[in-house]
């Protein structure tokens, strides 16, 4: 059986915003938790499985930046988009930028955060997995995979069927 839908997180206070992404995500098959503030984000992922978080950088209270630390540290497979409107990051929280799978500016267009958040969801996979990219790519041509659905169809079923080899999805690794 395929794994139905990537569970993303995503987190921002622009209600808006935070709407708009969501309802564009479930569209597409995605299955969206949304949440306004950074330690609502730490509650989710504790209570569901998460394979992608796509956080904002600046928010009151705990930040993007305290998000990502925090994902990172209890769910280290996991890959974080951070998304901002402000332009630049602080060069010298480099090695907590290092962290990010990407950085998305606002507003970002639709196909470029759709192809972003497959991206990152491989990268979550393969890190559960423990392959490497080319094992990954590998797997991909080997199979004759061509379009971006057909590729998310294979990840969603390596991902299924290769949960039992992996950690727990709210287990740290």
């Amino acid at each position: 059986m395929v794994k139905e839908k990537v569970n993303i997180l995503l987190v921002d206070d622009e209600e808006a915003l935070l709407d708009s992404i969501k309802r564009r995500l479930q569209i597409r098959d995605f299955n969206v938790i949304a949440v306004n503030r950074g330690d609502k984000a730490l509650e989710v992922a504790r209570l569901h499985p998460i394979d992608v978080a796509l956080v904002d950088l600046k928010m009151p209270g705990m930040s993007g930046e305290d998000v990502l630390l925090h994902l990172k540290k209890d769910y280290p497979w996991m890959e974080v988009v951070i998304i901002t409107g402000h332009g630049s990051f602080d060069p010298e929280n480099e090695s907590v930028y290092n962290q990010a799978y990407s950085y998305l500016g606002k507003p970002c267009d639709l196909e470029t955060l759709l192809r972003v958040l497959v991206e990152a969801y491989k990268k979550t996979v393969m890190n559960r997995l423990r392959i490497s990219p080319e094992e990954m790519e590998e797997i991909l041509v080997r199979d004759g995979l061509k379009t971006p659905r057909e590729v998310l169809k294979k990840i969603k079923e390596m991902d299924q069927h290769g949960g039992d080899k992996s950690p727990s999805l709210n287990d740290p690794a």
